[in-house]
């Protein structure tokens, strides 16, 4: 029978059950990531075989949230109805930025989430929507209070790893996706023939694929927008 390292030592569990119990509202202060734990985990009932090393090294990238929807919503109609002013202006990537990118202050937040959390920020982006990170297995797992598990592909000759549940981060982090933290699905040989300027330019926007309506991403992929390191 396979034995997976706890989290939290039985202290740190007994600990955590007294605070719950006399401070319920402890307990509710996470807010919950949903979409990673790929669907095929419970649809084929896949049972782990492993769990990744400790110390081995993952890449991930830090998804944050883009503000006053409402108003980008209402400009997209804009953006595509002849009738308006708007039609088709798209806004440069600085505009973008200032109106509906995440504020330098929340963009500081999430940095220092992952300093506090033992994670290296191996790169950042203009228009502050991703955060690149690394780190050991056994920080990430602490960092978002996952185990990282490996399975048999259910389709393809090989294993993959994944969380044993959605990840988890205070409620007060501005923080909507985490990238990397699975490789059951792996690029579309197709990308890799595409122009690697392409993929540089529609990256930043990629984490949105789980948050935001179809017509904000078409709106958002025909602006001219950039992953420009800062």
């Amino acid at each position: 029978m396979l034995k997976f390292r706890p989290l939290l030592g039985v202290g740190g569990v007994g600990m955590a059950l007294f605070f719950s119990a006399i401070y319920p509202g402890i307990a509710a202060e996470r807010q919950v990531l949903h979409g990673h734990v790929p669907a095929a985990v419970a649809r084929f009932n896949l049972q782990p075989t492993g769990q990744l090393p400790a110390t081995k090294s993952l890449h991930l990238a830090i998804g944050l949230p883009l503000r006053n929807q409402a108003a980008l919503t209402d400009l997209i109609q804009q953006l595509y109805d002849p009738a308006s002013p708007n039609y088709h202006r798209y806004l440069t990537p600085e505009q973008f930025t200032e109106q509906f990118g995440p504020t330098e202050q929340d963009y500081q937040k999430v940095i220092a989430f992952a300093k506090r959390n033992g994670l290296t920020v191996t790169g950042t982006s203009a228009n502050r929507v991703l955060l690149d990170v690394s780190g050991s297995v056994a920080d990430i797992e602490k960092a978002f209070q996952v185990t990282m598990l490996t399975y048999r592909h259910p389709t393809e000759a090989r294993d993959f790893f994944a969380p044993d549940t959605e990840p988890t981060v205070d409620a007060a982090l501005p923080v909507v996706d985490i990238q990397g933290l699975s490789d059951f699905s792996r690029p579309h040989p197709k990308l890799h023939r595409m122009d690697a300027a392409v993929l540089a330019n529609a990256r930043p926007q990629m984490v949105l694929l789980r948050t935001a309506p179809a017509p904000i991403l078409a709106t958002i992929f025909a602006t001219p927008m950039c992953r420009a390191r800062r």
